[in-house]
């Protein structure tokens, strides 16, 4: 009986440390982004608004989320696949985005810059492009696309905000 119950005592352990190692990965900070949105779009430098959808989730054994993003244009519903996770050799995170417009993925790498905003980064010729995750206290979060030049001009390119399906209407 003593034997079943250290056993028993032993597994309980054993279980609440493989769980806390799990709730520790990098990429567990990204479980924000999880669920179906819908967002709205403003491009700064033309004034036009669009409407899209989002779905993300987590894929291959939990080790990276898949992001299909929809936004209705003019010509039609434009699509873009991005998969993220996080990067350990670059001790970064890491999202890929595949779209009609480039024929290899854009990679962006980046970390929090508190516990409320993600920056990635993505550097060009003219400079970088930064694009900001800011988590808003419902749980909702606005992506924010900014070129940086070489000179240190920020530019704001769009604000896109995400509503969660089911807090719509909160």
């Amino acid at each position: 009986m003593k034997t079943r119950t250290v056993i028993g005592v032993l597994l309980m352990l054993l279980t609440a440390s493989i769980l806390a190692q799990e709730s520790n990965k990098p990429e567990k900070k990204l479980e924000f982004l999880v669920g179906q949105w819908e967002c709205t779009a403003l491009n700064h430098r033309t004034g036009e608004k669009r409407t899209g959808t989002s779905k993300i989730e987590w894929i291959l054994n939990d080790t990276w989320l898949q992001w299909k993003f929809t936004i209705q244009t003019d010509n039609g519903p434009i699509g873009v696949l991005t998969l993220i996770n996080y990067h350990e050799k670059k001790k970064q995170y890491a999202f890929y985005s595949f779209n009609p417009f480039d024929q290899e993925p854009l990679p962006h790498f980046g970390h929090w810059t508190d516990d409320n905003a993600l920056r990635l980064k993505i550097t060009e010729n003219e400079g970088e492009t930064w694009i900001d995750f800011l988590i808003k206290e419902d749980g909702n979060f606005d992506q924010m696309h900014y070129q940086v030049r070489a000179d240190g001009e920020k530019i704001l390119y769009s604000t896109t905000h995400y509503t969660k399906y089911d807090r719509k209407g909160e």
